[in-house]
């Protein structure tokens, strides 16, 4: 793949899949995005970040401190990584090299993997404070059985973040990146990732949005889906956690 920085302008849009979304592919909406020579066909699946006041919750401490970290953040609008130049998205804050680094290997793989890549991005919320980050582990191998289950999947590439601001709870958001072949409607899968983080006391949820997905018939998505799910590595939120804790998690994907 040849060097390409692509203009991108606008923010990130963080999208939440939903069964009560209407499951149309957007194709007007992605076709702005530049292509290249290459083959592969990509679906980009993207969701706005929801905005939720702040819970009560006794468990929560007065005041969680910050963990010092030792990830080097960059603050340039590209970034080269295996011979070519993405354009990513600062965020205002700058990108975590590390977790930038790990993300994008992964989709890297997931593309010399399968003809076609599904980019699936989603948030999860939760009712109250964590130290640990148990809940993520265990839903993704609840979601993970489904989805074999269901689809077949031999592989499935991820990539989750914990962060926290405003609220009293953290929050995540995660990437996936699943054979887009084995794919034909997204209603299935969202209704798969409500049922494996939701609970019945609605204290677990998904927020949702109008529109769930994007679909894009060039490999040039590539260098957008990057730039979208760059957004992840933002220092913003991160480091309230307990020591041991772990910011992030990747797949460890290999050819």
């Amino acid at each position: 793949m040849r060097e390409i920085a692509p203009n991108i302008t606008g923010g990130f849009d963080i999208a939440v899949l939903t069964y009560k979304s209407k499951d149309e592919a957007l194709i007007g909406k992605a076709s702005s995005l530049p292509e290249t020579a290459k083959k592969e066909r990509l679906f980009l699946l993207s969701k706005e970040e929801a905005n939720n006041p702040p819970l009560n919750n006794k468990e929560t401490p007065k005041k969680i401190k910050r963990t010092t970290n030792r990830k080097r953040v960059i603050s340039d609008d590209t970034f080269l990584h295996n011979g070519v130049t993405y354009q990513i998205n600062t965020a205002k804050s700058g990108l975590y090299v590390e977790i930038l680094i790990r993300i994008i290997d992964q989709f890297e793989i997931a593309v010399l993997k399968w003809k076609r890549v599904l980019v699936l991005r989603f948030d999860l919320h939760t009712h109250k404070f964590t130290k640990d980050n148990h809940s993520q582990t265990a839903f993704r191998k609840r979601l993970f059985q489904k989805l074999k289950r269901v689809y077949g999947f031999k592989e499935i590439g991820f990539c989750w973040v914990r962060e926290q601001e405003r609220s009293k709870s953290q929050h995540y958001h995660w990437v996936l990146f699943l054979d887009g072949d084995l794919i034909r409607h997204s209603k299935r899968i969202n209704q798969l990732i409500k049922d494996a983080w939701e609970r019945p006391c609605g204290n677990y949820h998904v927020p949702t949005i109008k529109r769930p997905f994007y679909f894009a018939d060039s490999s040039q998505v590539a260098i957008s889906a990057i730039y979208r799910v760059s957004y992840l590595a933002k220092p913003r939120g991160k480091g309230y956690r307990a020591k041991q804790t772990k910011d992030y998690q990747c797949s460890r994907m290999k050819l």
